[in-house]
């Protein structure tokens, strides 16, 4: 693969060069150990604790047997840490109503995780959990460096925080993959802008006689994370946008219209793939050159090559910067938002203890014997670095079951191990935009109408790219828009923006 160079290619060697720091005996077959866990945190006498944690599909994975409070990396947990933890799982399915009867039954766990924002602060606003701010100062130093002050403050309930965010150390997700070698083969110089893309694939097109852009508009969601891109260089690429200091959906915007009307322009002149509206997956058209742009997951980028290498087709990509428009637009979405939180119920039995084992998770010591396991069986040191194989990390997959969230070079490493950092980090050097709706607290109006509303638009926007419903009439979907909740969703939202400036 033939991926563009960045300032940012180096970010994982920096990140590791720090982790390998601590790769001796913490990181290696002692383990991590309980002092370096708890530094500058209360002790506290009872080391029993229950944890609840979400269900993940790496319990599953266990071999021969190993369970999720036995085997080799949980065992040094607990003998370094000197806290006896007894692990146990949410059911995959109805998970919060389970929550819900185990708060109401009072026999609650001493950790507990707690799935999606609005179930959250409805669980904190009834009283379901204990406020954290006075145990994170005496027991949970280590929340400091773990968790931007941000994503915390998005946490609270009238100013207390009651759970710790789960947090999400991806940046970015999709970007613009481009048929390298189709360009190549033309002689043509990757796209900038708007018109540029308009050039590039009106050639490809007479050259190749394809359709040279394909997107995804089968599944609810997927047109946005799709055309993003072609969206955000009118500045409409996330959900709301601030115009005279309020926040306003995107979707109901002139600048929206704009969009939509290039993009109606490109498909009736089948520059667009023409079954887009039901694609689910574009990866095969990549591969098999039938389209030579998508906005591509970094993941399914790692598959497409390897296919195409598999095949030996001559096929090559490269991630190119997202393309601008007329006033220098252009991004993806910032990614990394979390969606779960870490809670100790209000009437768990051992909250000094809770708060102190997670303390000790959230190590650094502790992270890197999470990320890499144990050394000379699931990774070795190079030149003072871990070296980790696909094999050895896919050999113990459950080890993420132990982590409270994402830290970088966790996260980085993990990329790393499996092949997939070449396709993630270039990524990262591209322009985000940041979805202001994501650091607001629940709210109530917005929450429950944001999936209508958007299916709403998806709808709508596939008809008007298709012609199936005309332009003229944008104005009277803007009407159906707010009629359906939009203008309540957005007023709701705007209590707190308002308040927040």
């Amino acid at each position: 693969m033939r991926l563009k160079k960045t300032a940012f290619i180096g970010l994982s060697t920096v990140m590791l060069a720090g982790v390998a720091a601590g790769c001796g005996d913490g990181g290696g077959k002692n383990g991590p150990s309980a002092s370096g866990g708890s530094n500058g945190a209360g002790t506290v006498s009872n080391k029993n604790i229950t944890l609840m944690r979400s269900y993940h599909a790496s319990m599953e994975q266990f071999k021969g047997g190993d369970t999720i409070n036995s085997n080799k990396l949980v065992n040094v947990l607990k003998q370094k840490s000197g806290f006896n933890v007894k692990y146990e799982s949410l059911p995959k399915d109805n998970a919060d109503q389970k929550v819900s009867i185990i708060l109401a039954s009072g026999d609650v766990p001493d950790i507990l995780w707690v799935s999606g924002k609005s179930n959250y602060f409805k669980l904190a606003q009834q009283g379901a959990f204990e406020p954290l701010d006075e145990l994170i100062k005496t027991y949970i130093p280590n929340m400091a460096t773990y968790l931007p002050a941000e994503i915390a403050e998005a946490a609270k309930l009238d100013g207390k925080m009651y759970g710790i965010p789960n947090r999400v150390a991806q940046k970015v997700g999709n970007g613009i993959l481009e048929r390298s070698d189709i360009m190549k083969e033309l002689g043509l110089k990757d796209p900038a802008t708007l018109d540029d893309m308009y050039t590039t694939l009106k050639t490809i097109k007479e050259k190749k006689n394809i359709a040279p852009l394909t997107g995804t508009g089968g599944s609810p969601g997927s047109f946005m994370g799709s055309f993003l891109p072609y969206a955000a260089a009118y500045g409409v690429g996330t959900s709301t946008v601030v115009r005279d200091g309020k926040l306003e959906f995107s979707w109901v915007q002139p600048e929206y219209k704009e969009f939509l009307t290039t993009m109606r322009k490109w498909y009736a002149e089948g520059l667009i793939d023409q079954e887009f509206a039901i694609n689910k997956d574009v990866k095969d058209k990549i591969i098999n050159g039938t389209a030579a742009f998508s906005s591509v997951y970094w993941a399914d980028a790692y598959t497409i090559d390897n296919s195409m290498k598999e095949k030996k087709n001559g096929g090559t990509l490269q991630y190119i910067a997202p393309i601008t428009g007329k006033n220098g637009q252009s991004g993806f979405q910032v990614e990394g938002i979390p969606n779960g939180y870490i809670v100790i119920p209000k009437q768990a039995k051992n909250k000094e203890g809770a708060a102190a084992y997670i303390n000790y998770i959230l190590s650094a010591e502790t992270d890197t014997f999470l990320t890499y396991g144990i050394e000379g069986e699931d990774y070795k040191v190079e030149n003072g670095q871990p070296v980790q194989t696909a094999e050895q990390s896919n050999n113990i997959p459950w080890r993420t079951l132990y982590f409270f969230g994402d830290t970088d070079p966790s996260f980085n490493a993990r990329l790393k191990a499996k092949g997939f950092l070449p396709y993630y980090e270039p990524l990262l050097a591209f322009k985000q935009n940041r979805e202001e709706t994501a650091y607001a607290p629940a709210i109530e109006a917005y929450d429950t109408k944001y999936t209508e509303l958007r299916n709403y638009t998806e709808e709508n926007a596939l008809k008007f790219i298709m012609g199936k419903r005309d332009l003229g009439e944008f104005d009277k979907f803007v009407q159906e828009f707010n009629a359906k909740g939009g203008k309540a969703a957005i007023d709701a939202m705007n209590v707190w923006f308002t308040k927040k400036k």
